[in-house]
């Protein structure tokens, strides 16, 4: 069974203020937590969440053990645990050092050893080089711009909404949706027309061979490799890369110096 958990918690101390999570069933469990320290101005304006509102809120203790207790209803179903991003994993652990309650540190402990970030499945999804807001995501599947409340269980409530909705869609389909969270793409070095170049393969100095073509290059090299497995892995354009790159830069490539040049006689 999977749950979808997350946590709010004060600023400096990591002690969880408040806990939201939703089962795939479409179960859902909140609760506030008081802490031992006071919140600070900056968690007031982020969560919503007051001193007033906390002062008669449950304990930690008592809140895991409820937790524990809510989680067991499926006890023939191993939980596991999705959270989004790296900072509940450091919330849990708190309070599970603070913690002498047996279930409420079961449960703690548990979460703490299988608790599964899962960003990088998304950002794996989407094709993306960094990470992505959840509410961004969310936004993406709903086609609408909501701010993020940083309600505990809001936020869990959103996270399971991604989940289902990347369930539900090819890599195919979303490859596009955050261009500006992807890997720029290069220009390629060369150009696909290899036939328009010359290329001379030099040693000490002194011209051992000519190519009429970039391709008939390319081909002496792959000529030159290993019969293996690799072999066939080999792709020619960046071998074509390669030996431009070596003309440009004066280097060497596989101990050959290089020089290619255009057909109309323009070194490249």
């Amino acid at each position: 069974m999977k749950y979808f958990v997350d946590f709010e918690a004060t600023q400096f101390s990591n002690e969880i203020i408040s806990i939201g999570c939703v089962r795939e069933n479409g179960d859902e469990f909140y609760s506030l937590v008081k802490p031992k320290k006071k919140l600070t101005s900056f968690i007031t304006q982020l969560t919503g969440i007051t001193e007033e509102m906390i002062e008669n809120a449950p304990s930690p203790e008592e809140v895991f053990s409820n937790f524990f207790n809510w989680c067991d209803e499926y006890s023939n179903d191993l939980p596991i645990f999705y959270c989004y991003g790296n900072c509940d994993v450091n919330f849990v652990k708190k309070n599970f050092n603070n913690s002498q309650n047996f279930r409420a540190k079961s449960i703690l402990g548990y979460i703490y050893s299988s608790l599964l970030d899962y960003e990088p499945a998304v950002r794996r999804h989407f094709g993306l080089c960094q990470a992505v807001g959840l509410i961004k995501v969310a936004n993406y599947y709903k086609k609408e711009e909501v701010e993020q409340s940083h309600n505990a269980l809001d936020d869990a409530r959103m996270l399971k909404f991604v989940h289902d909705s990347i369930r539900s869609h090819s890599e195919e389909e979303d490859e596009n949706a955050f261009p500006d969270y992807q890997k720029k793409k290069k220009s390629p070095i060369i150009t696909e027309d290899w036939s328009k170049y010359k290329v001379k393969r030099l040693k000490s100095g002194k011209v051992l061979q000519e190519y009429d073509s970039l391709t008939a290059a390319v081909a002496w090299v792959i000529d030159q490799l290993p019969d293996n497995e690799q072999k066939e892995l080999v792709v020619e354009k960046n071998i074509a890369n390669k030996i431009r790159r070596a003309s440009n830069k004066k280097e060497k490539y596989i101990d050959y110096k290089w020089k290619v040049i255009k057909t109309e006689g323009k070194n490249v």
